[in-house]
């Protein structure tokens, strides 16, 4: 995605992880929070790539702008948005992708804790993803972009499972890219856990690291036994998918932005029918395999590149090995919010509820 070309100082650049290794809680200390009743019989899960708070703000590596860093204005006004939208779900559980806490693009803005502090959720658990001091292209600079689970309830363990790098990056490339992991967080719901596996997939490589990085995810998953969630933005689109490439959204001109047109041609087949056949859907495949056209399927859509196109295919999933009572994609309003998930970011949230009891 990035070109970098920079000198490596002696002291690292980008943050460098590898195995499982983890990583620390955020607390909103405030006697104004209400505290979640301990073994709930239910739990609501959102799942939400939030784009880090950029709206619909059309940036240079999309394509269809040249947008590099936004305001803390437009930051806050942006957090409103998704805060608003969260707290009409209420969920208990809030996975979410693409989310900055100290990144020159969004104004240094820490949008775990501003989250926190709009909502009833008390915890946050947050594991890097893109770690750099300095990135020159375009002027981009600092970043620290992750991966977050929310919660009601305590976290008891942020662990970050590296996933390895794209294999056919030359090494400098590497050295500064994105560097993606499996979050997996362990939920203190009283009698019982709650684990989350929280996920995002590479969105460019086209050497097998994104469908080796799914399998990954699927075998973390099976080995769980308590109750869990899997999910998150696995930038493939389902097996069955009816258009696979030519989305009215691609952009004309790629020249200079380090990405190419994404289509699925030969990714068709990246999620695992296993997923579906351990594990609960939220959003059931048989349907979306059973819609005959691509306007039919269209009601499971995700995701849009740019702001004016509705969108375009479906790349955000929740799974469970318990049983989800009830679930919903939110692509508009009336489904569930009054507010239009198009304008807040480029995916659109999913939201279900999860039997505990």
């Amino acid at each position: 995605m990035l070109n970098v070309l920079v000198l490596v100082a002696c002291t690292p650049l980008a943050g460098d992880w590898s195995g499982r290794e983890a990583f620390p809680q955020y607390t909103w200390e405030s006697s104004e929070k209400t505290m979640a009743v301990a073994n709930p019989d239910e739990i609501g899960v959102l799942n939400w790539n939030v784009k880090f708070a950029g709206g619909r703000v059309d940036f240079w590596f999309d394509g269809h702008g040249d947008r590099v860093h936004m305001s803390e204005s437009e930051v806050q006004v942006h957090l409103d948005g998704l805060a608003a939208l969260i707290r009409d779900f209420d969920p208990g559980v809030l996975m979410l992708q693409e989310v900055d806490i100290a990144s020159k693009r969004t104004a240094y803005v820490d949008m775990v804790h501003e989250l926190l502090e709009r909502t009833d959720l008390n915890y946050g658990a947050w594991v890097p993803v893109w770690d750099v001091e300095f990135i020159p292209e375009q002027g981009l600079g600092p970043m620290k972009m992750g991966q977050a689970v929310l919660s009601k309830w305590p976290v008891s363990e942020n662990l970050r499972i590296d996933q390895g790098p794209i294999e056919t990056q030359d090494g400098l490339t590497r050295y500064f890219y994105l560097d993606r992991c499996i979050q997996r967080v362990r939920i203190d719901l009283g009698e019982t856990d709650l684990v989350v596996l929280n996920n995002h997939p590479d969105a460019y490589s086209s050497d097998g690291t994104k469908g080796a990085q799914i399998e990954m995810i699927l075998d973390e998953a099976r080995d769980i036994e308590e109750l869990m969630v899997v999910g998150g933005d696995f930038n493939a689109v389902p097996a069955g998918t009816l258009q696979l490439e030519d989305f009215a959204d691609d952009p004309e001109e790629l020249e200079g932005r380090g990405i190419d047109i994404v289509n699925y041609k030969s990714e068709g087949d990246l999620v695992p029918d296993e997923f579906y056949e351990r594990f609960d859907a939220a959003i059931d495949l048989e349907a979306y395999q059973g819609a005959a056209t691509i306007e039919a399927q269209s009601i499971y859509f995700t995701h849009s590149i740019e702001r004016s196109t509705f969108w375009t295919r479906k790349l955000d999933y929740l799974f469970t090995n318990g049983l989800w009572t009830a679930a919903i994609t939110v692509q508009k309003p009336g489904d569930g919010t009054d507010l239009d998930p198009m304008a807040l970011s480029d995916h659109a949230p999913i939201f279900a509820r999860l039997g505990v009891q």
